[in-house]
């Protein structure tokens, strides 16, 4: 069963909770990566993504609209087509950014389908259409920085 269907079957409350949980999911994972980095620009990347998710827990919680207020960014796909790294322990910054790029592109799509299976209540559309949007500044933050730091001509 793909998301869109399992949505279909679940109250606001349980939905909520999956996006709670979603977010939970990239802290613990952000967080065991901060703490296994071996270098401090590791762990001061690491340590923004952990901000950045737990912010958006708190969004989730208080369901807060204005947050998010902005047009999303043009998805620079740089990513998209890098094979995915494994986390551990000695991860390069340059993994750590696909790694952060690939995770939020796939909770961009999860609020996307959220924001569409809501198509007739504008509040909770909204929310979840600028909470996908959200995620995909944070891609195009990380994609930025990939593109700056790894894909330089010269």
């Amino acid at each position: 069963m793909n998301l869109k269907d399992q949505i279909s079957l679940m109250g606001m409350d349980d939905i909520m909770e999956m996006c709670i949980n979603q977010e939970q999911q990239a802290i613990d994972l952000y967080s065991l990566a901060r703490d296994q980095a071996r270098d401090e620009s590791s762990r001061q990347k690491f340590q923004e993504l952990v901000d950045m998710e737990t912010a958006h827990k708190v969004a989730l919680r208080n369901f807060e609209l204005e947050n998010f207020i902005e047009l999303p960014p043009a998805d620079l796909k740089v990513t998209d087509y890098l094979m995915e790294p494994v986390l551990k322990d000695n991860m390069t910054t340059q993994e750590i950014i696909i790694l952060a790029a690939k995770r939020e592109d796939k909770t961009a799509r999860m609020y996307q389908d959220l924001a569409d299976h809501f198509n007739f209540d504008k509040n909770l559309n909204t929310f979840f259409q600028m909470m996908a949007d959200e995620e995909l500044r944070h891609k195009h933050s990380l994609e930025t920085e990939y593109e700056n730091e790894f894909l330089q001509e010269g």
